[in-house]
């Protein structure tokens, strides 16, 4: 008899809040059919309302079936909790006016009004969700922007927040040095499903540690910048000028590896050299510089 009594209240005399937000339409969020359960127990689940007015922590709601509004005073405190559409946690202050909401809670009756205590609330318009993804870059848009196609085969823009810190191998790089076909193997910020876009704070380019590991280059000696010693050799490798750096423990060496004279190095000599290419250099500004550890004139 009480549950039929309230239920006949509900559908009498139940407020409406004007607010102005336009037509009711729950799906448009991805929402479904409004819903009213009241169990005998007091407890309550409204689906598919929408906040109509916010005071403090106090949200005034309507679900809506054709042109019958059911309007709830929904109280919040320290104990409710707000899930966000994909699952992630928010806070009470996240939800917005005209946001459309599931609520689970406490039925209560005020001197003119009817109310929920909220202890579950989901909202299907917070729709941005911490993320992590992989893949790679397929396209370095002009507007500080560029297109991930991630290890699941989904396309999504990605841009970057304002502390973005991007890093290729070891070293932090400004969003000019990113380049289409760069692997990603890791980067991280706030999916916005509704844009399909990703406000990153960290990416990791994929560098090639090999690249910088000590190795022999041999080629052609096309220009001395400086003859002594700390000394500066350009020398044309496969077509790629490299800067060979020498210190005073370099080894200097003719082509039977007995020691030589720098000053004896003239240009088109066939020059061998043993060293690791800088790092920092080749990633920022594809400078190949050198700190050789030995050199050698293949013409003395």
């Amino acid at each position: 008899m009480k549950k039929v009594l309230i239920l006949g209240l509900l559908l009498l005399v139940i407020p409406f809040v004007t607010s102005g937000l336009g037509e009711y339409n729950p799906q448009s969020a991805g929402a479904g059919n409004p819903e009213l359960h009241i169990k005998p127990d007091g407890s309550i689940t409204i689906k598919s309302a929408r906040i109509e007015q916010i005071a403090g922590t106090t949200f005034y709601i309507v679900a809506k079936w054709g042109s019958l509004p059911f309007s709830f005073t929904m109280k919040t405190d320290e104990r409710t909790s707000v899930t966000k559409r994909y699952g992630g946690s928010a806070a009470v202050t996240a939800m917005k006016q005209g946001d459309y909401i599931d609520v689970e809670g406490q039925f209560f009756v005020g001197s003119d009004f009817f109310g929920v205590d909220a202890i579950k609330i989901k909202d299907w318009l917070l729709q941005e969700e911490s993320g992590t993804f992989a893949g790679v870059i397929t396209e370095v848009n002009a507007n500080q922007t560029f297109t991930l196609r991630t290890t699941a085969r989904q396309l999504i823009t990605v841009k970057l927040s304002a502390s973005a810190d991007i890093k290729k191998g070891v070293i932090t790089i400004p969003f000019e040095r990113l380049r289409k076909g760069d692997a990603v193997p890791f980067i991280s910020g706030v999916y916005d499903y509704s844009r399909n876009t990703l406000t990153a704070d960290t990416v990791n380019i994929y560098q090639t540690k090999t690249d910088f590991l000590p190795r022999n280059f041999e080629g052609t000696l096309k220009q001395i910048v400086s003859g002594t010693i700390p000394a500066t050799l350009i020398v044309t490798v496969a077509g790629s000028d490299y800067t060979v750096k020498i210190s005073d423990k370099t080894l200097i060496m003719k082509k039977n590896r007995t020691s030589a004279q720098l000053a004896r190095f003239v240009v088109k000599d066939t020059v061998r050299f043993y060293g690791g290419v800088r790092e920092e250099e080749k990633t920022l500004s594809d400078s190949l510089i050198v700190d050789a550890e030995v050199v050698r004139n293949l013409n003395l």
